[in-house]
């Protein structure tokens, strides 16, 4: 009989889920005695329904209560509450009959409906009338928490059709949670490990397993369900690298942020910025702030206070062991209570409403301390315990209802938001909110607007990452957290500097420019001195189409490459289509760049010419002096060059050692460092091998500014020939024209003569 019981459970369970959803009455379940915690039935005893006893006639209520996340020290939620709709099962003589039996009309049990987890978890809406926050939302002690801890309303509504008084709320015609507006249920994420619909979970039995693809029976399953909930993963359902081809390095951004860190980008539901326990309203409720309803008259209801709502923080998540937490969404909460005795208990909240209240209202002598305009109430700024003697009150107020040795503390709790998930069209997408100097990474964080001044100063953090920034309190009281951005984990271009390389690239960007000036100058108040001592020249054919093409390729890839090098390194035009562009086209010319680096290299080794680059040892010193006084003295007087260009011969000596520094050492620096930066996604132990980005990023950020010294000295260097633009027209044509051997020789005799 009882195998036949579970197998029509079974039946009820799993294979009519849709009509079990939809049906007030469970028609499959079996009919059981609703039982007290004495085993008697409740018809006769009149007591409360035992969840274990009434369930446990056929469950393992010991077996669950042993593997279930919502039943500890703090939590105490029984089958009655998940699996009843109503979170109750009636008692009444319609209900239950002579023999203390739920009558059949009655029997409306099923698996978890979102109403059940809005019993306990927040705001969950499914009516039809639109959306409003209920009268008892700041009274009803818990019930609220997933919403007012981060304002995250579970709603298939737009945000548009609510009662809220939210800004622009004509234009938010999206839900207030997409996956409620797809019908998505809570057990659909939040699901028990061992039930047979769900394979792939590990079992609680088997501990030396990650996985078990093994099902169970169905009976075993109804006998001991495991309802240490699943944790919702957004991955176990979507795929991001199949989707998201905006983003540059979609792997990499997958393996640093969680999906809420873009999808959870606006929150308007009122979430609490701080909770003053330490002191309590005329309505024995404690001082409260919620973020994005900074205008709130004193009295009025949330409904129709102006409304902002906020934009959840970035906050590093704890480490799981294995690997770093992501950057995830996140609220704050700053809490002010009262503790006591030797191990900090906390002083509950009714103990501090005996405190501070009586039947008539506040206590006259809290009256006394606190009544700063004399009209025998108490107002926000008032409550503040902003003074000594106001928490001298309260505290030997305790101390007569028997708390030992009372003490104020504060608290920043970060309260990670995994709801609210909005449209994909609706996500974050500006990468200037994370990719700029000034990002959401490391902006500051008003955490309450007045904290106590006690005789406390260490403010505890639940849970805040280690090294993310210092909780100060400011002169007015207001408590801040000021994000710390030297110690993030995640180096972000854009946003991540390194003042050594910025500094040494800007200074030799600042020298060169300052050179050129100079030497430009003086050039410039001499130039009638060298034109008339210009000589006869002949026109030779100099440069072939492969060194013309070769130059042009390099030239333009290298003067793209800096300056979308610019643009990703000062990020912060709030346009993320335009660094997701800046990305790709120096992704694109760095390839180019290096291909066309190697294919000249083949070609000047294969046809003997690199020998161009490379100086005489036996003349390397005269030829360096010579030439290092040609731009110093004998440029100005229109003297020739020491050495005379030809076909064979077309760089000077200092041409020669800079192309060797530029093409030995710094190109092959940015290379291998670009290839590593590139290679982050893909091969991340590959940049740890050096330090990581923290280490390779910057070299690459200051061969960039080595890389636009030279570009600007090279330029200028090409105006140095007969006239401004004959060496630049060389280089299209091929063509040169050279002084003749004997004119050079007349030009520098004159010049000795003068």
């Amino acid at each position: 009989m009882k195998r036949r019981i579970v197998f029509f459970a079974a039946l009820s369970l799993l294979l009519f889920p849709a009509v079990m959803q939809a049906a007030e009455v469970n028609n499959m379940h079996p009919t059981f005695q609703v039982l007290d915690e004495d085993g008697a039935p409740v018809i006769n005893s009149g007591k409360a329904t035992s969840s274990d006893r009434t369930c446990g006639a056929c469950h393992d209520a010991e077996y669950i209560r042993r593997h279930n996340s919502h039943f500890n020290d703090r939590v105490r939620a029984g089958c009655i509450e998940c699996h009843f709709e109503g979170s109750r099962i009636p008692t009444g003589e319609r209900s239950i009959d002579e023999n203390g039996l739920l009558r059949r009309e009655a029997m409306k049990i099923s698996s978890p409906k979102n109403e059940n987890c809005a019993y306990c978890h927040g705001l969950i809406h499914s009516e039809a009338a639109p959306l409003s926050l209920p009268e008892n939302y700041e009274s009803e002690g818990g019930k609220y928490d997933l919403t007012r801890r981060t304002g995250v309303m579970i709603s298939s509504q737009n945000v548009s059709d609510s009662l809220l008084n939210i800004k622009n709320k004509s234009t938010l015609n999206y839900p207030w949670d997409v996956h409620a507006a797809r019908m998505v249920k809570c057990t659909a994420c939040h699901f028990s490990h061992n039930n047979p619909a769900r394979v792939g979970g590990r079992r609680g039995d088997m501990e030396f397993l990650q996985s078990d693809p093994r099902r169970i029976s169905t009976a075993e399953y109804l006998k001991r369900p495991d309802h240490r909930l699943a944790a919702a993963v957004c991955t176990d359902c979507h795929d991001p690298l199949a989707v998201h081809n905006f983003l540059p390095y979609k792997k990499r951004h997958f393996e640093v942020l969680s999906c809420g860190a873009c999808h959870i980008s606006a929150l308007k539901g009122p979430a609490l910025k701080s909770v003053n326990a330490a002191v309590v309203t005329a309505d024995g409720l404690p001082p409260t702030e919620y973020r994005g309803f900074d205008d709130r008259p004193e009295g009025t209801s949330l409904n129709t206070t102006f409304s902002s709502g906020y934009t959840p923080f970035l906050l590093d998540e704890p480490d799981n062991g294995k690997e770093p937490g992501r950057i995830a969404p996140y609220n704050l909460l700053t809490e002010t209570f009262w503790i006591e005795g030797s191990n900090d208990a906390r002083v509950p909240l009714e103990t501090v409403r005996k405190a501070c209240l009586d039947e008539n209202g506040y206590r006259e002598e809290i009256i006394r301390g606190f009544d700063a305009d004399g009209n025998s109430r108490l107002d926000a700024a008032e409550l503040s315990l902003d003074s000594a003697k106001k928490i001298d009150l309260i505290k030997s107020a305790l101390e007569k209802l028997g708390v030992r040795n009372p003490r104020l503390r504060s608290e920043v709790t970060p309260l990670e938001i995994h709801h609210g998930v909005m449209p994909g069209q609706r996500a974050r997408k500006d990468c200037s909110r994370c990719h700029a100097v000034e990002s959401t990474l490391n902006r500051d964080i008003a955490l309450a607007s007045f904290v106590p001044a006690g005789d406390f100063s260490d403010i505890k953090t639940n849970g805040m990452p280690e090294g993310a920034g210092e909780i100060v309190r400011e002169g007015n009281g207001a408590l801040v957290f000021r994000k710390n951005n030297a110690s993030s984990r995640y180096y972000v271009f854009g946003h991540t500097r390194a003042a050594w390389s910025d500094l040494i690239g800007l200074l030799a960007l600042a020298g060169v420019a300052v050179g050129v000036a100079m030497h430009g100058g003086y050039r410039i108040y001499t130039r009638k001195r060298r034109s008339a001592a210009h000589g006869e020249v002949e026109r030779v054919y100099m440069y072939s189409a492969y060194e013309r093409i070769w130059h042009w390729v390099m030239a333009f890839s290298v003067l793209l490459l800096i300056l979308t090098g610019l643009q990703i390194h000062f990020a912060g035009n709030g346009q993320s289509t335009t660094m997701r562009i800046a990305v790709s086209v120096h992704n694109f010319f760095a390839v180019v760049l290096t291909v066309n680096a190697f294919l000249s290299f083949f070609y000047h080794l294969a046809s003997n010419a690199i020998r161009q680059f490379i100086p005489s040892p036996k003349t390397l010193k005269s030829e360096v002096t010579a030439q290092t006084l040609y731009y110093l003295k004998g440029i100005f007087a229109g003297h020739p060059h020491p050495v005379q260009e030809s076909p064979e011969r077309k760089l000077n000596v200092l041409q020669q050692i800079t192309y060797l520094l530029l093409l030995n050492v710094l190109l092959p620096l940015q290379i291998l460092t670009g290839v590593m930066i590139w290679g982050v996604s893909h091969w991340p132990e590959l940049a740890g091998y050096s330090g990581g980005l923290f280490i390779i990023a910057p070299l690459h950020n200051l061969g960039s500014w080595l890389f636009l010294s030279f570009f600007v000295l090279h330029f200028y260097l090409t105006t140095t020939g007969r006239t401004p633009m004959s060496n630049i027209r060389s280089m299209i044509d091929g063509y040169k024209e050279i002084e003749t051997p004997a004119a050079s020789a007349a030009q520098t005799q004159g010049g000795r003569n003068g």
